[in-house]
């Protein structure tokens, strides 16, 4: 008897897992997209120097800065340069020399712009926000050159100016639309 139920049991534990039912299940997933977008600056200092007098004859740049502006934005965007003061600061106070003798000169290579067309605009920098680039494309990634200048014809403003090193902070903004 006791050899007759333990083979019975041991049937039972070796073919139960053959008879175990397989069975499956369900899962959903679900993927959410935010809006991206993202603003560097890849030369967070500028100089530009008026130490020789040929400069004031013919004004002066600080050159084309390679992506300078390195901007993602995956929906159509806007972006505004600003500075916050309305004068250069000299000596850590506000000297009388007008912050929009600077003009802010935006271009992009060829090959990208015929990808993704953008309006850009030459901006005279003030305190109010102006418009510098506009793009009406989505899922732009662009890398922008700029080149900071003194045009000759606000280069005058610069005489009679204490010999130091004269500073403004400005702001970009990215708006996505």
């Amino acid at each position: 008897m006791f050899k007759k139920t333990l083979f019975i049991l041991t049937l039972l534990l070796t073919t139960s897992p053959i008879l175990a039912q397989i069975g499956s299940a369900k899962s959903k997933i679900v993927l959410n997209f935010r809006e991206q977008q993202s603003l560097v600056i890849s030369h967070p200092s500028v100089d530009i120097n008026l130490n020789k007098g040929a400069e004031y004859a013919k004004g002066v740049e600080t050159g084309m800065l390679k992506n300078h502006l390195i901007i993602q934005c995956s929906t159509p965007y806007e972006l505004s340069v600003r500075s916050i003061n309305a004068y250069f600061q000299y000596e850590n106070s506000l000297s009388g020399l007008p912050v929009s003798i600077i003009r802010i000169k935006p271009n992009i290579t060829t090959s990208t712009a015929l990808d993704f067309p953008l309006q850009l605009h030459p901006v005279d920098l003030t305190i109010n926000p102006q418009l510098m680039i506009q793009s009406n494309n989505r899922g732009n990634s662009q890398q922008i050159d700029v080149n900071y200048t003194i045009p000759v014809q606000n280069i005058g403003q610069t005489l009679n100016q204490k010999a130091g090193s004269y500073q403004t902070t400005i702001v970009y903004t990215l708006l996505p639309h």
